[in-house]
């Protein structure tokens, strides 16, 4: 049986499951219980006034997630609040046509990549369960990672390096290449006035700065 108590420093539900420890953010769990109260129209599920940061405000969202369950809707893909209609409808597109895509990842206020470099090239997959979210699936996997689909800058086709969606904000990091004095990495990437990483051979760096800045470059290239 798990049981819940808070974190409010962190803002987080901790979930004991008797065999470890998982966490869930208070505003994840209003954002996705009002997401479902709104989808289902149902209002009695949707987060009162007084249920941020309470353990009625965990019930509240096992509560809708159940009522998804039971709705027709629970076949659909679920995509995370926030999430763009745009990405939602590339996503399943290319969940049908087993497309392979790059995915870039950032944060949509500054359009800032988070310069993601695994987990974020394969085919689109789904999960099981009630909420049946997209998965990223990595080449001769079978399963995959959550994708953190409100956080989608960009979505490449990996065969002809468009993009099939671009985030208004979205804009390609600075990237630059510095050889140091150093005898196993000497070729530095740069990035906002510091290294985010070294590598062995020019070649290498370069490879990585091509496939941050959205090219279909192999990541065993460099990594």
């Amino acid at each position: 049986m798990t049981t819940v108590t808070l974190n409010p420093e962190q803002q987080l539900y901790v979930l004991n499951h008797g065999d470890g420890y998982t966490c869930f953010g208070f505003a994840n769990a209003r954002d996705h219980t009002n997401q479902i109260a709104q989808r289902l129209d149902r209002s009695d599920l949707a987060f009162g006034a007084d249920d941020f940061g309470a353990i009625r405000g965990y019930e509240k969202y096992l509560s809708a997630v159940k009522a998804w369950g039971l709705s027709p809707r629970t076949q659909q893909t679920y995509f995370d609040p926030g999430t763009s209609p745009k990405v939602a409808k590339v996503l399943e597109r290319c969940r049908n046509n087993r497309a392979k895509v790059r995915l870039i990842q950032g944060d949509p206020s500054t359009g800032r990549s988070w310069l993601d470099e695994h987990d974020v090239v394969g085919t689109i997959g789904r999960s099981m369960g009630t909420l049946k979210v997209p998965l990223l699936i990595e080449p001769e996997e079978h399963g995959g990672s959550a994708i953190l689909t409100a956080c989608l800058l960009g979505i490449v086709d990996w065969e002809t390096g468009e993009f099939l969606f671009r985030h208004p904000a979205y804009r390609t990091p600075d990237l630059s290449i510095r050889r140091r004095d150093l005898a196993d990495l000497p070729w530095e990437v740069h990035h906002a006035g510091g290294v985010v990483s070294r590598f062995s051979e020019i070649g290498k760096a370069g490879a990585y700065v091509a496939f941050m800045c959205g090219e279909t470059i192999e990541p065993r290239i460099f990594q």
